[in-house]
């Protein structure tokens, strides 16, 4: 059975710090995704409107797929990228 250990004062600070980056981490993530969708999904929807007349649909379908591929490369830094302690900026969209 696992016991609970007390932590102590630089546990607690360390864990705060951890809880912070990966709060604004996720706070910037679902701004980024925010944007991203409003413009993707707007321009999607003109795409596919037009693809149903063409008859292009699978076509459209590997478009985006591939965008949104390219889109969290480019964003999403390399683990390596993240070893200078330096903060990336996304790129806009």
């Amino acid at each position: 059975m696992a016991r609970y250990r007390e932590k102590d004062q630089t546990d607690l600070v360390w864990n705060r710090v951890r809880r912070q980056i990966t709060r604004d981490l996720d706070t910037e993530i679902m701004n980024a995704r925010e944007s991203a969708l409003n413009k993707l999904l707007s321009k999607a929807w003109i795409d596919y409107s037009a693809s149903l007349e063409s008859g292009d649909l699978q076509q459209l379908e590997g478009k985006y797929t591939r965008l949104v591929t390219d889109i969290v490369a480019d964003i999403v830094p390399d683990s390596h990228e993240l070893g200078n302690g330096q903060k990336t900026q996304s790129p806009p969209l």
